[in-house]
């Protein structure tokens, strides 16, 4: 007999025909995907039966680039975003324990699960150079409480930006010097330890930071490209992906021309103001790009998305949640994505809403190296499947499922949650979460954190945020 059953629903398949299956079932065995196809045409009994009728039935979502400790460091500094980076930096190094990280993960992986994303990519820190590699037990205390939770991650560690050493403090507030090869000896350790873990459900990326500026020192030049090479080796000897947080204007050029970073492996974020060779470089290598339409950098500057689409470049969607001002909600940047390039382009031809779920299925699974086990409802495949309840007055007249879900559906309307099989959200209810203690332990670890950082000012609504357009 099957395990589960998940009938009734209108099937979005992801698959390569992209068929939208009324009245349609999947059927689940061992984890995977046993069958997909109209509901009479699949077996009618099974240990577990999910009635979807009135829902979207699809493949889980994935959220591409996230920040790990941001879910605790969330509205700090009132819009003020060099004082936000200023306190990530202060925090990340020195005020936060592997308690802080687990409360946190915990608290992201929830609010995750609960918005339909069953896999997600989180950077163990804030910015491109402020990671939380000085030990193991950060980066191990991050994975422990997302495996808890149930879904799957992929969490990009890597060194700091030099100079080298970096100071850093341990849980008990004593400040120590940590250098490069220590920083590099953490990342592997926690690839060893954590990489296939819970399942095959925990990754781990290796991670380098971006170099926007023109580098004219030779010996700057060598020291990068000597560090970039030991990252690189790192991450090839396991067979892990490459990330990089926040190329614009030139960078992605030379990170392939003088730091050769590039490749099938790497993915990029928010890519902005991209020169011609930027392009060439992304397309010459393979390399791919997540794409962060809600996050500051697309205020700042604009991704390309439609030219690189165009030329082939694989794009894909990320929160780049959850601080200073966003959510793990990926309906949310569906629709931002779109009107943002519509706007940009007037062309409301643009970014249609079969794309959007593209990006954040199918094309997220291709770009990481998962397409083979998830992004799409297929026999074979992983079980990592969501269904939407489409019965709501923002969600009618019951037509069009595909626009319904990536113009009008948002991640409050996520049902029921599959990951390998599982079935970790029905009705809503997480059963085998108690989300009030997860609540309470992020509260009592960001308080925890305000003192530890001597930062608690930083929580202050500034009276200009009333009564102007500007602040």
């Amino acid at each position: 007999m099957t395990d589960l059953l998940i009938r009734g629903g209108t099937v979005v398949t992801m698959d390569p025909a992209r068929r939208v299956i009324p009245d349609g079932a999947v059927a689940i065995e061992g984890g995977r995907i046993q069958a997909v196809g109209p509901a009479a045409a699949l077996p009618q009994a099974a240990a577990r039966v999910i009635d979807a009728s009135g829902h979207a039935v699809l493949p889980g979502l994935i959220d591409g680039h996230a920040h790990a400790g941001h879910g605790l460091v969330k509205t700090l500094a009132g819009g003020d975003s060099g004082a936000w980076m200023a306190a990530c930096q202060r925090i990340y190094t020195l005020a936060s324990p592997p308690a802080f990280w687990r409360a946190e993960a915990r608290l992201a992986a929830l609010e995750r699960l609960r918005f339909g994303v069953t896999t997600g990519v989180s950077l163990l820190g804030g910015g491109d150079s402020v990671m939380r590699t000085d030990t193991p037990d950060a980066g191990a205390a991050h994975c422990a409480a997302v495996a808890e939770i149930g879904i799957r991650a992929i969490a990009a560690v890597g060194p700091t930006r030099p100079p080298h050493p970096r100071t850093y403090a341990d849980a008990d507030g004593r400040e120590h010097a940590v250098s490069f090869e220590q920083q590099l000896e953490t990342c592997g350790r926690l690839i060893e330890d954590w990489h296939g873990g819970a399942e095959g459900r925990i990754a781990i990326a290796t991670l380098m930071p971006v170099y926007r500026e023109v580098v004219h020192d030779p010996a700057a030049v060598a020291l990068i490209e000597r560090q970039g090479r030991a990252v690189r080796e790192l991450g090839r000897r396991y067979g892990t992906l490459f990330h990089q947080d926040g190329h614009r204007s030139g960078s992605i050029a030379m990170a392939h021309a003088m730091f050769g970073l590039l490749g099938p492996d790497a993915f990029l974020s928010h890519c902005t103001d991209l020169t011609d060779a930027d392009i060439d470089a992304l397309c010459a290598t393979g390399t791919t790009v997540v794409h962060n339409p809600s996050a500051i950098a697309s205020v700042r500057g604009y991704c390309p998305v439609p030219r690189l689409l165009d030329r082939g470049v694989t794009v894909f969607l990320g929160s780049d949640g959850t601080a200073p001002d966003r959510s793990g909600d990926m309906f949310r940047h569906m629709f931002q994505c779109m009107r943002l390039h519509q706007r940009e382009h007037r062309d409301e031809r643009l970014m249609p809403p079969g794309k959007l779920l593209e990006m954040v299925t199918i094309d997220a699974a291709g770009a990481l190296g998962m397409a083979d086990r998830i992004g799409s409802l297929e026999p074979g495949k992983l079980a990592d499947v969501v269904t939407v309840d489409l019965h709501k007055p923002h969600l009618y007249p019951p037509d069009m499922p595909v626009w319904r879900l990536a113009c009008f559906a948002n991640g409050q309307d996520v049902d029921t949650v599959v990951v390998g099989g599982r079935v970790l959200m029905h009705g809503r209810q997480v059963p085998h979460v108690d989300a009030d203690d997860v609540l309470a332990s992020a509260a009592v670890e960001a308080d925890a954190m305000l003192d530890r950082s001597g930062l608690r000012g930083l929580l202050a609504e500034p009276a200009s945020i009333w009564g102007a357009a500007r602040h």
